[in-house]
């Protein structure tokens, strides 16, 4: 059965040797004994019940997954790359504030309100780095691999709900506040400095899709939350994108790409799709909201695509 060899294959990438055997490797057995001991008209349903008692046993066992633990040169050669991209390309992010402050210790603080967006915009492609960091510089166990890249995935996306959430429009409302001519009152938040929460439980978005004023303050809304998602899953995108890379077998010299080529163009692809998708979206008529995912789908179309392109053959495998 192709089924029970990929169930087992899944297995094997993800848990230890001593967890396979002693869980999967009976459950896949007694899973292919049945089948083949069933008539034609059974086999199906005997297909869809150990189907579903894999998945159990993956989730029974997913804890396993977080118990795994990688060496620390991994996590401090992972923590060292994610660094050594995310803060230059964040200092770069903030030259164009430059010029605008004036040389006064006082006004020269202000350009720290920018350092949290810079921050969120370059964390994420810091991940296609990060992926090689795991994967190309000692040899590890798969499930090893697999277990911390579950993690970094995890804690980026903490990190940009967190940072997007909460801290960044909080140091937006502190930039417009600082730069408030003496004797005015600070400005009402505006919608980029509005935390998720208050975005969440704003009464505008009863009024979506209306011709007035409040409807139009929903759609901004809207693709303000819509903006935020899609970054908070741009980390986990780009982890797996650069994973399906990686696992594909070397046909030619350029096969992987190198790291900071496939950054590049990633960064590259980022703002090109997303630039089409707001401009589609207003040409289209269509809400604003819908373009900004056009990034994220072409991201995964096209790690899609490569899968299925690489994909080896599949050997069939004896019962264990």
């Amino acid at each position: 059965m192709a089924i029970t060899n990929r169930a087992l294959a899944f297995a094997s990438r993800w848990f230890d040797e001593a967890t396979v055997r002693r869980t999967f490797e009976p459950l896949i057995a007694d899973w292919q004994r049945e089948w083949q001991d069933a008539s034609p008209s059974r086999r199906a349903r005997v297909s869809v019940c150990g189907l579903t008692a894999f998945i159990c046993a993956v989730i029974v066992s997913s804890p396993q997954i977080a118990r795994t633990t990688a060496p620390s040169s991994v996590t401090n050669r992972v923590a060292s790359t994610i660094a050594r991209f995310t803060l230059p390309a964040a200092a770069l992010l903030t030259m164009p504030f430059v010029p605008s402050i004036e040389p006064r210790w006082v006004d020269g603080m202000r350009i720290l309100f920018i350092v949290p967006q810079a921050l969120t915009l370059a964390f994420p492609f810091a991940m296609v780095a990060a992926v090689d960091a795991i994967r190309c510089h000692e040899p590890l166990p798969p499930q090893v691999q697999r277990a911390a890249v579950v993690k970094l995935g995890i804690i980026a996306v903490l990190l940009m709900v967190s940072f997007h959430g909460w801290i960044v429009p909080a140091a937006n409302q502190a930039w417009r506040v600082k730069t408030l001519p003496p004797g005015m009152s600070a400005p009402a938040r505006g919608v980029r400095e509005l935390t998720t929460t208050q975005l969440l439980n704003d009464s505008s978005r009863e009024h979506y899709g209306e011709r007035t004023n409040a409807g139009g303050r929903a759609a901004v809304i809207r693709r303000e939350l819509n903006n935020r998602a899609h970054l908070a899953l741009l980390p986990v995108l780009l982890l797996w994108f650069r994973w399906g890379m990686l696992d594909r077998s070397r046909r030619r010299w350029y096969s992987p790409l190198p790291s900071w080529l496939v950054t590049s163009l990633v960064i590259a692809a980022f703002f090109a799709l997303n630039f089409i998708g707001i401009n589609f979206a207003r040409s289209a008529a269509v809400g604003a909201a819908v373009g900004v995912w056009l990034p994220t789908l072409g991201f995964i179309a096209v790690g899609l695509i490569a899968r299925w392109w690489s994909r080896p053959p599949l050997i069939q495998q004896e019962a264990p």
